[in-house]
């Protein structure tokens, strides 16, 4: 590392520099290594639900071509009609053959897998010729049957003259024959080649997901272990610049600090460059005290979070707000503890965030803003008397309307104010009689405000109460 001829000491910018070039690669490698691993951990999900969906279009043809051969006994069985339209329910509306077949049309069209599965479906279409057979004849048992009310297909086929010779009923009749037709070897056979087109595509496709989810976890596993490599480098580099930093920056300032405690000028020998250049001014500003004493004194006085004035900034004020021709307007937030319980901490942060700034904007500049309590505000006009009842208002009626419009990031809320005037009594009696009013607002559903002058009380209220339901 360089050092500086005159100052002496390692610059930290440069330091800065390589250790934060080292560990700014390492990061981005970690981030291409994550981002790779999770490509691939989507990659293997979508093909997964891709062989998923595959599998489920074909054991839908399976499915269907199940219920259809048993709706088609069903038929030939009882001779109920029923049966026949569950059929062509199936074949002409539901469909699950055609969405099967689509669904592996989609990702593997083209492969042997659809292939397979293009054939079941369509040695399915031919059964069907058999199954339309059996059921005319069938129809041909039945009492009163009018054709025309039957699908087509069904009403176009024409029996064989032998088939028409047969008895209704009995061995060799009508109805065992077309039962026979559902149930011989010759229609089972059939099926089975239905089934083992529709089984060689589930054994190919489960084949195939097997392997591309074997490939693809090796890849993940890869760049999982190059992810951890990367890792230990961070540990590595992170701790070199902890040390660095540490040598030439923290125990400079662990001494420097008791020296300054012990209002001491801290010497230049040792730490970073910019480490001997702050502690010689320091030793140059040594004397200029008065203004730290006045930041330390704006802290005392103001809220940390918000950035004005505090209970003690209240209290300053107080009394003089009483003697006089002014108003103390106290703000109280409802519901803040279900916002922190519901939203979180940081939320709760904002809204007290942001209600300090609506109060800022909406009073004047020499009005005192204080935060008095975990969500309760005050506010001192000066030189503002009973005949400002209706500006106040105003201003809390559009506070009110800022505060419920969720769309800065922080959610919605609203404020309760009571108000009372000074000119007469302590600073405690004011803050009491105001704080009298803001229960009179809490007890009433709260977002509202409540004013007093010390003879009559003013209400507006949310929900509109009538005035012998609030507290006068």
């Amino acid at each position: 590392m360089k050092k500086d001829k005159a100052t002496g000491g390692i610059r930290l910018r440069i330091m800065n520099y390589v250790t934060g070039g080292i560990t700014l690669v390492i990061a981005v490698l970690m981030l291409t290594t994550t981002f790779l691993a999770v490509a691939g951990y989507n990659s293997l999900q979508r093909t997964t639900k891709a062989i998923d969906d595959c599998l489920d279009g074909a054991e839908q043809i399976q499915d269907a071509s199940d219920y259809l051969t048993e709706h088609v006994r069903y038929f030939v069985g009882s001779g109920m009609r029923q049966y026949l339209d569950q059929y062509f329910e199936e074949a002409k509306e539901t469909k699950r053959r055609e969405k099967g077949l689509e669904k592996l049309k989609k990702h593997f069209a083209g492969t042997e897998y659809y292939d397979a599965l293009q054939r079941a479906v369509e040695k399915s279409y031919a059964l069907m010729d058999d199954e339309y057979y059996a059921m005319r004849l069938r129809l041909e048992t039945l009492d009163g049957v009018d054709l025309s009310e039957y699908p087509e297909e069904v009403r176009n086929v024409t029996l064989s003259a032998d088939d028409l010779a047969r008895e209704r009923d009995g061995e060799g009749g009508m109805i065992d024959h077309s039962r026979e037709l559902v149930y011989d070897d010759v229609y089972e056979e059939k099926k089975a080649g239905i089934s083992n087109e529709v089984n060689d595509c589930i054994s190919g496709l489960s084949k195939d997901l097997e392997l591309r989810q074997a490939h693809q976890r090796k890849q993940v596993r890869s760049l999982i272990i190059l992810e951890q490599i990367l890792i230990v480098l961070m540990v590595v580099a992170v701790a070199l610049l902890v040390i660095l930093t540490s040598v030439n920056v923290f125990h400079p300032l662990i001494r420097a600090e008791q020296l300054i405690r012990n209002e001491e000028l801290i010497p230049m020998e040792k730490g970073s460059y910019e480490y001997r250049f702050f502690a010689a001014t320091y030793n140059r500003m040594f004397e200029a005290s008065k203004e730290s004493k006045e930041r330390l004194a704006f802290k005392a006085s103001h809220d940390y979070l918000t950035g004005i004035f505090n209970r003690s900034g209240l209290d300053r004020y107080l009394d003089r707000a009483a003697e006089g021709r002014n108003a103390l307007v106290l703000v109280d937030l409802d519901g803040f503890k279900g916002i922190n319980d519901t939203y979180g901490h940081d939320a709760g942060d904002k809204i007290l965030q942001k209600l300090s700034e609506k109060l800022s904007a909406s009073f004047r500049s020499d009005d005192r803003i204080c935060r008095i309590g975990g969500d309760e505000f005050a506010v001192i006009m000066w030189n503002a008397g009973a005949e400002s009842a209706d500006m106040i208002r105003e201003k809390v009626v559009g506070i009110n309307s800022e505060m419920r419009l969720s769309s800065d990031g922080a959610p919605s809320s609203s404020i309760s104010v009571g108000v009372a005037f000074g000119g007469e009594g302590t600073g405690r009696d004011l803050f009491r009689r105001a704080d009298r009013e803001l229960y009179r607002v809490k007890r009433s559903g709260g977002c509202g405000i409540s004013i007093r002058d010390g003879s009559q009380a003013e209400d507006d209220n949310r929900d509109g109460l009538p005035e012998d339901e609030i507290e006068k």
